[in-house]
């Protein structure tokens, strides 16, 4: 079966106890799982103010989850999500028609940090503002001069 990669972006009843979010990420973890299908990430955002009142809510606990599967296990998925009362609002895109384990692993890695040269001095942040002030400054004293 050819995977594809996906991401499902939904926001949680922020009235819930903290352990009942683990309750939906095992859930919705779970359904990936069982449907053949590999959870990449999942990014709890947390609390933030809705931008407008969804089920009588303003705010949502927001969660972002990468995942790879098949196509079919997004109906199940988005059925699983619209059926729990917890859910006050998904969506799922697709991301990737191709998923490749192998350039998964080379995102996943960090890149190592610049290196620092000590000799070198880094100029100063708004220098290149400065000096176009400057010339503007110029510029117009010599207009009041004509």
């Amino acid at each position: 079966m050819q995977l594809r990669k996906y991401e499902s972006f939904f926001i949680v009843d922020p009235d819930l106890p903290e352990d009942a979010y683990q309750g939906v990420a095992e859930k919705f973890r779970g359904v990936v799982e069982s449907g053949g299908g590999n959870v990449l990430t999942y990014a709890p955002w947390g609390k933030k103010k809705l931008a407008y009142p969804v089920k009588k809510k303003s705010y949502g606990y927001y969660v972002l989850m990468e995942f790879a599967s098949g196509p079919d296990l997004i109906a199940e998925l988005e059925r699983t999500m619209r059926i729990d009362e917890r859910v006050l609002k998904f969506i799922t895109v697709k991301l990737d028609d191709e998923f490749d384990p192998e350039k998964e692993k080379d995102r996943a890695r960090p890149a190592p940090p610049p290196a620092a040269d000590d000799d070198e001095e880094t100029p100063p942040r708004f220098a290149g503002a400065r000096q176009d002030e400057e010339a503007d400054e110029e510029e117009e004293e010599g207009e009041d001069e004509e």
